[in-house]
């Protein structure tokens, strides 16, 4: 059912859901900006098992897709439900894994409580029966706090690049972490002092939590996605934003050839010539 927007107002862009509250927000307060600081907490989780999963049932053709998407939404609606509960914006989705960002009061202390209750929302939704038998899955999380360096930049069209030191760390948090496990920098636990929270070591050698911070649900506020007159269109390469707008699409196994573009040196070029040549260099990036 289509609900029809109140007089006076837009119509909300089907673009939306696919574009992070982040861009948004900067794209209407900042359009011209290309780089952004944020002051916050990144959290880095990856599902296993979705790989083995999608093998068994693309022989199942069509009706094995339909069975993959109905699998995905539901394990992600949960998990997510969570995250969302303590104010996450889910900045990068990258298939079974997905970049979440807590800003604002206590954002270290709430994304690893987030972090903790989704780990226990996994393991009572993570074995899964399929028409191909059973399915484990399970979930890794890393977590760090402090400066985290976004970048919104390309020529046919504007992508979201997370780059620096602190997408750096939050990255070799998660690899540390085992599943089941949410691994913590030395930064997210200085972040969490005073909330009841307690780690220990990981087999890494880096912080697991142990104790989730004692914190309340603080959910972000709800963003009207007719109150802005920012053109979602620039943050997607025509084919896709085409495809998008034209509606729901059935689910499928598709044959093509994926390539994965790598941009090391980000750390480096940030600290040697500072922020305003990793925007240059970002910019001149493969990203559209």
């Amino acid at each position: 059912m289509h609900t029809a927007a109140p007089r006076g107002s837009r119509a909300p862009d089907p673009l939306a859901p696919y574009v992070p509250r982040l861009v948004v927000d900067w794209l209407d307060q900042h359009p011209r900006l290309e780089h952004l600081t944020v002051d916050g907490t990144a959290v880095f989780a990856d599902v296993s098992g979705f790989t083995a999963l999608t093998e068994r049932l693309a022989v199942e053709g069509k009706a094995g897709a339909e069975e993959m998407g109905d699998i995905l939404n539901h394990v992600f609606e949960d998990l997510l439900s969570v995250a969302y509960r303590y104010g996450a914006g889910l900045v990068k989705w990258g298939g079974d894994a997905v970049l979440l960002l807590y800003r604002g009061e206590d954002h270290g202390a709430r994304a690893c409580r987030a972090s903790w209750e989704m780990q226990a929302v996994m393991k009572r939704i993570g074995r899964i029966r399929t028409s191909r038998g059973p399915v484990r899955l399970a979930m890794s999380i890393g977590v760090h706090s402090g400066a985290l360096e976004f970048f919104l930049v390309g020529r046919g069209f504007r992508e979201l690049v997370v780059c620096g030191p602190g997408a750096s760390r939050v990255a070799e948090m998660e690899k540390v972490a085992q599943a089941g496990e949410v691994v913590v920098s030395p930064a997210t636990v200085v972040a969490v002092a005073g909330t009841a929270a307690a780690v220990g070591r990981s087999a890494g050698g880096a912080d697991l939590l142990t104790v989730p911070p004692d914190v309340a649900p603080a959910p972000a506020p709800s963003l009207d996605p007719s109150r802005t007159d920012v053109d979602l269109g620039q943050c997607f390469c025509v084919p896709l934003r085409d495809h998008l707008r034209a509606g729901a699409v059935d689910h499928e196994h598709r044959q093509v050839t994926v390539c994965f573009v790598e941009f090391s040196g980000a750390d480096a070029l940030l600290v040697a010539e500072g922020v305003d040549a990793l925007t240059a260099r970002t910019r001149r990036a493969p990203t559209g």
